[in-house]
């Protein structure tokens, strides 16, 4: 039979990302216990130096700790951070971490976290064109992960996710993704003078004044759950920043800034479809907003944002596109929001993430069931073939961007669609539609349905 049903292993409730010791590397290690390091915290394993367990150090890292530290304080940071020549980061997976799905899956989520943020540097899965810096995105063995921290202004150019993390959920594995990624540019473990706050064991990484520097506006002390960046992860994450997470980050790599979206008015665009205008949302915008999709034009872009799937309610970079005229707009409730219906309107806009969209392809939608309503926009190439069993409500199995045609959402050559998970049904109608046929089939544990 096709259909197939995987166990989800959850083992142990805390894990930390470590590698064993095993060859020594003098100069690095000196340059450390220098920097301030306790030795009991230097871990050296294959030529490669370690220190918290998980951040790799190169010999150039080590050297630039004994420079003297910036003027300013900045939570849980090296004295490395990626210069202002990065603009856009690649993230590049081995074919053997492709091989894996949550941990894929994770990486897609970990690049939509940062570039949700709307910093100055943006993430990409790789292969990408525009890049200014690289990272790969390598397996190892075990449920952790290994990074090393900025150096030369580039940020660490790889990082290691162990292959046991594919056992854990797609939200855990992000969260562990975007945690050694903030390694990568310059991030340190929030708790890294007491690692037994998230780990329930272990001591001081070691400070010096170079090695972990406090950012402004961010509390100098950790809790559990309190960060991505704790030195531990449990079962139980969901891969989100918390709000000193987003107050570090936007500290340190502050926008290429654009103007918020409330300060301008779009009805003085009508005329001017498909006009795009880049701007910004804070989180808990509100405001009330009429349509679903196409909005009217003196609807609360931002709240409109949110409504639409294109960023959370923590705010985010949008894309607003000018829209004709409606003769009516439909009211419906979407990711907490619920907006109005109204007659004709003079003028409408549609509204995106400038975040960056992953292949459908890249999704396991099996892993989603129990989500149900929650919403994935992924993207469609020039669609040939793949399995679809159902009509409307498709089963979680099926081929997203087939489906999206049977659907009439996008046609043949491709486009960008929304997917909402939705519970299992007791039986699937296959029809044809638009040149796709789709099969019936009896009970399936999990569905989902298809719209722009």
């Amino acid at each position: 039979m096709r259909k197939l049903s995987m166990a989800l292993l959850v083992g142990v409730t805390l894990v930390g990302c470590g590698g064993d010791p095993e060859v020594e590397n003098q100069e690095i290690v000196s340059n450390l216990i220098e920097a301030g390091f306790p030795a009991n915290d230097i871990l050296v394993a294959d030529g490669a130096v370690y220190v918290g367990r998980d951040a790799h150090v190169t010999l150039e890292a080590s050297r630039e700790m004994l420079q003297a530290p910036e003027a300013s304080a900045e939570q849980y940071r090296t004295t490395n951070l990626v210069g202002t020549g990065v603009t856009k980061i690649c993230i590049n997976p081995t074919a053997d971490f492709n091989s894996y799905t949550n941990l894929s899956q994770g990486l897609d989520q970990a690049i939509t976290n940062y570039n949700e943020r709307g910093l100055r540097i943006t993430f990409a899965r790789g292969p990408a064109s525009g890049c200014t810096a690289n990272i790969t995105a390598q397996t190892t063995t075990g449920t952790g992960g290994q990074a090393g921290f900025p150096s030369g202004g580039l940020p660490y150019g790889n990082f290691f996710i162990g292959t046991g993390l594919n056992a854990y959920s797609v939200d855990v594995n992000e969260h562990v993704i975007t945690h050694e990624v903030g390694h990568a540019i310059g991030f340190r473990h929030s708790d890294y003078y007491n690692r037994s706050i998230s780990c329930g064991a272990g001591g001081d990484e070691g400070d010096a004044g170079v090695g972990a520097i406090l950012i402004p506006g961010t509390p100098d002390t950790a809790v559990v759950g309190g960060s991505i960046m704790n030195s531990c992860f449990r079962a139980t994450e969901t891969g989100e920043w918390t709000a000193s997470d987003i107050t570090a980050l936007t500290y340190l790599y502050p926008s290429n800034a654009v103007a918020s979206c409330s300060s301008y008015n779009f009805l003085s665009y009508r005329g001017q479809t498909g006009t795009q205008i880049p701007c910004s949302c804070a989180s808990g915008s509100a405001g009330a907003v009429w349509g679903t999709d196409l909005y009217t034009d003196d609807s609360n872009a931002c709240v409109a944002a949110v409504h639409a799937g294109a960023i959370p309610s923590t705010g985010g970079n949008v894309i607003v596109t000018i829209q004709p005229a409606q003769s009516s707009y439909t009211g419906t409730t979407r990711n907490g929001v619920t907006t109005s219906s109204y007659g004709a309107w003079g003028g409408s806009f549609s509204v995106t993430s400038q975040t960056p969209v992953a292949a459908c392809s890249s999704y396991n939608f099996v892993s989603y069931r129990g989500q149900n309503g929650t919403q994935v926009r992924c993207s469609c190439p020039t669609v040939s073939a793949g399995a679809v069993w159902g009509t409307d409500l498709y089963t979680d199995d099926s081929n997203v961007c087939t489906a999206a045609v049977h659907a009439g959402v996008i046609t043949s050559s491709g486009g960008t669609v929304r997917v909402t998970l939705q519970p299992g049904q007791s039986a699937y109608t296959g029809t044809t539609r638009n040149g796709i046929t789709t099969s019936s089939y009896g009970a399936w544990g999990g569905s989902y349905t298809l719209s722009l």
